[in-house]
């Protein structure tokens, strides 16, 4: 079988070679939502065919098929069938469904050409295993730091560096992981920060109804943050964040606001219990996944980046884009970047109180507070638009083509 798809994938020398891009989900969670605003760049801005691998579907999956043609590699369609469920009682039935569908997924890729595959996380060790045949480059585009490295496993990414020709970085933090940590060679590793599609986010509408639907004063200092996983995100430092602000400033109110996450089970019941106990219910608010966080985020006066770790965050550019100053912690990932001396605050690794200090200067201090969230919208614009950082993709991408 393999040797008959490495006769096709010869055959096909002459026709115009093909990009798959691979995403482990289509799931409205940062990196998907990277590739799909890459995707869409590419398809305006070159004439390169293109199509899409997807390790796992989601949400977000129609929009990826709105542009190219769409697989995805842990999905066999058939067992959406009635019939097909009841078949797969029957012992070695789904298996042998299973391969019939891997082998037809194989064929169909073999025979389309593909120059180069894009791997867009390093959670996709077992997806350029099962595409090594097609004898081309493979680029990993890397969002993710040690945390997740070791928790996807060694076998995963042991199978990444075997097959992955070069790298692309999301920040230098990820840079130097992967040369600390990975033994991965320098010269193998392209840095290019993270960027978002600035003319979507530069929008001025009425959210004050917002603030009324959570009965949040109209003239309330609103400290923001975002993202799923507790640890990782810090969602139990977002509650002792809080509790240090509302303990030391009562000048004004200030309300705090989470985007995204779990609205159920263990998770939010722990988060809950901490802010009842607290005695802070009415002013803290959690949101789950929405289709329109930009409407929440305008309403930040400063953004809380209190992750343990996070590579590069596209939420940092959301709202810098907007024009809000970003607080963060040094040696947690790739925003200190962003941040620098002149967008925000630094301040060192999970302490607390020093970026509790920083809020309630921020809270009493507007003009400080306006002048730098116009420098966070100056260094979107000149450095983290998608014309500046999906050039340079196109530039590492021309290279193996």
């Amino acid at each position: 079988m393999r040797n008959r798809l490495c006769d096709i994938a010869s055959r096909n020398g002459g026709a115009r070679k093909k990009i798959l891009f691979i995403s482990h989900d289509a799931l409205r969670t940062g990196a998907p939502i990277f590739l799909l605003n890459f995707l869409k760049w590419l398809r305006n801005n070159s004439k390169i065919p293109f199509r899409v691998l997807l390790k796992n579907g989601g949400e977000l999956e129609s929009e990826f098929k709105a542009l190219a043609p769409v697989n995805v590699f842990n999905e066999n369609e058939l067992f959406g069938n009635r019939w097909y469920r009841r078949a797969a009682l029957v012992p070695g039935f789904r298996a042998f469904e299973n391969r019939r569908y891997s082998n037809r997924l194989r064929r169909e890729l073999f025979q389309d050409n593909i120059g180069l595959v894009y791997s867009n996380t390093v959670t996709n060790g077992e997806v350029l295993e099962f595409l090594s045949d097609l004898k081309c480059p493979i680029i990993t585009h890397v969002h993710e730091l040690e945390y997740w490295i070791h928790r996807i496993g060694p076998d995963n990414f042991d199978l990444v560096k075997k097959y992955t020709d070069q790298y692309i970085a999301v920040s230098e933090a990820v840079k130097q992981n992967l040369i600390l940590n990975h033994d991965i060679p320098e010269s193998k590793i392209d840095t290019v920060h993270g960027f978002i599609h600035l003319s979507a986010f530069n929008k001025s509408d009425d959210t004050n109804h917002l603030r009324r639907s959570l009965n949040i004063p109209q003239d309330a200092f609103i400290v923001g943050s975002s993202g799923h996983e507790t640890w990782r995100k810090g969602k139990d430092l977002f509650i002792q964040l809080v509790l240090n602000v509302d303990r030391r400033y009562r000048e004004r109110p200030i309300h705090f606001m989470w985007i995204g996450g779990s609205t159920n089970g263990m998770e939010l019941y722990e988060i809950e219990h901490d802010i009842r106990q607290a005695g802070i219910s009415d002013r803290v608010h959690f949101i789950n996944h929405v289709s329109n966080p930009l409407d929440y985020y305008r309403e930040f006066n400063v953004f809380a980046m209190i992750s343990r770790e996070d590579p590069f965050p596209l939420v940092n550019l959301e709202v810098a884009s907007l024009g809000k100053p970003i607080v963060c912690f040094k040696n947690a990932g790739g925003t200190p970047e962003f941040v620098e001396d002149d967008a925000g605050f630094i301040v060192p690794y999970l302490d607390i109180a020093e970026m509790a200090d920083k809020i309630i200067l921020l809270a009493k201090d507007d003009e400080l507070r306006k002048k730098l969230g116009r420098r966070s919208l100056e260094k979107v614009k000149e450095n983290y638009d998608i014309s500046v950082g999906a050039s340079k993709i196109l530039k590492i991408v021309e290279r193996f083509l």
